[in-house]
């Protein structure tokens, strides 16, 4: 990500106040005020990776965040907790496995914004 977002009413696509709310249009442009994705490697390469190949019916997933997950796991080592090599240490796998765990959903793993009442209010999205 490049730049920082700056929160504006051009951001919303509808012109904040308007009778008729979020029906209105704003023609304004909201690129300014936006952060722009840098590409910086476009090659991925799947290496020896494989899919699981565990059928539908067998299939447990278990949706975690990262940082919420290994933070309050008491046996993930303190220097790892809030990270993603947290979730791959024993304790957090051996807890995986005893519940019969077959694919993690991370939740999320990408860039975002805080919306603009938590900035207002000098606040952050839990999830960034």
């Amino acid at each position: 990500m490049v730049g920082q977002l700056r929160w504006s009413d051009a951001q919303f696509g509808y012109k904040v106040g308007h009778k008729n709310e979020d029906a209105s249009f704003d023609r304004r442009d909201s690129a300014p005020g936006m952060p722009k994705n840098r590409v910086i490697d476009p090659a991925f390469t799947w290496g020896m990776d494989r899919p699981p190949r565990i059928p539908w019916h067998e299939t447990i997933i278990y949706e975690m965040h990262v940082k919420g997950f290994t933070m309050t796991h008491p046996d993930v080592p303190p220097e790892l907790r809030g990270t993603y090599a947290g979730l791959a240490t024993a304790p957090v796998i051996d807890f995986l496995k005893r519940l019969g765990v077959t694919s993690v959903e991370l939740l999320p793993v990408h860039s975002f914004v805080d919306d603009r009442t938590l900035v207002d209010r000098g606040l952050r999205n839990y999830w960034g």
